[in-house]
């Protein structure tokens, strides 16, 4: 079993923007997105606290998992959730993610289509029970140095974009491809890096941000994230140049 991850520290949520009632949210890692029966202290139950707002009024309207950092989009009234999911019916709700992987991409750019169902517990994979289809857009943007003496070895920084929803979709389509994220122990990512200076760095989240989110308005409208310190800390040790991410953010992916 997985050690838990750290929680992520108390304080003041970032809101990077809003638009007819959505809200745009800066999700840290260790902090999950919506309470349930184990979890009280959410992205959701901090908002509504912030905001003077009863938490039952708020709705994720995206999801990240746990371990994962980025842009969570929320609603406040029924005429922006439907918004939403008016968009993602025409395949109109954009969103990028940034992520750090081990292993080798078999192609520069493409889309992986491998149907995703349920496994074991709460986990997820390739072709699973109840599988449904699920569509990731991917791009290799740039690659560490190869090190003798690193673990691993090379680090692969990619960007991703979903046009499915499916649960863990990214991290099971990137480990199916021989590319477990850094951090995601649950889907064989590392947890704890050896870069080749000898400095050891363990890791207590996934090596996943979710960087923007783009409204298809007629002039298209974008928040973004800022790519936590962490991820350009790990980038760092490898050797790789914090310009690369902006690179991720902005490459075009296949649609």
């Amino acid at each position: 079993m997985s050690p838990p991850r750290q929680p992520a520290p108390a304080g003041e949520l970032q809101v990077i923007g809003e638009y007819r009632g959505l809200l745009f949210v800066d999700k840290p890692a260790g902090l999950q997105t919506e309470p349930d029966a184990r979890h009280a202290d959410t992205l959701v139950t901090r908002l509504a606290a912030q905001l003077g707002l009863p938490a039952a009024e708020i709705h994720a309207l995206s999801r990240l998992d746990t371990g994962v950092s980025g842009v969570v989009t929320l609603g406040l009234t029924h005429e922006a959730r439907r918004l939403v999911t008016n968009w993602r019916t025409l395949g109109q709700f954009r969103r990028r993610y940034l992520a750090l992987a081990s292993g080798n991409a078999s192609a520069p750019s493409g889309e992986w289509t491998e149907s995703i169902g349920r496994a074991s517990g709460n986990l997820r994979r390739a072709a699973g029970q109840r599988a449904e289809l699920a569509r990731t857009s991917y791009a290799l943007i740039a690659s560490s140095p190869l090190f003798a003496r690193a673990s691993p070895r090379q680090v692969q920084l990619l960007a991703l974009s979903p046009r499915t929803g499916r649960t863990h979709q990214l991290r099971v389509h990137a480990a199916a491809h021989g590319l477990p994220l850094l951090g995601d122990r649950a889907y064989g990512g590392a947890s704890r890096l050896t870069a080749e200076t000898g400095s050891v760095r363990s890791l207590d989240r996934i090596a996943l941000h979710a960087a923007w989110v783009e409204l298809p308005l007629a002039e298209p409208l974008r928040f973004e994230a800022a790519v936590p310190r962490e991820l350009l800390q790990i980038w760092g040790d490898f050797a790789g140049d914090e310009v690369d991410f902006g690179r991720a953010a902005q490459a075009p992916l296949a649609d």
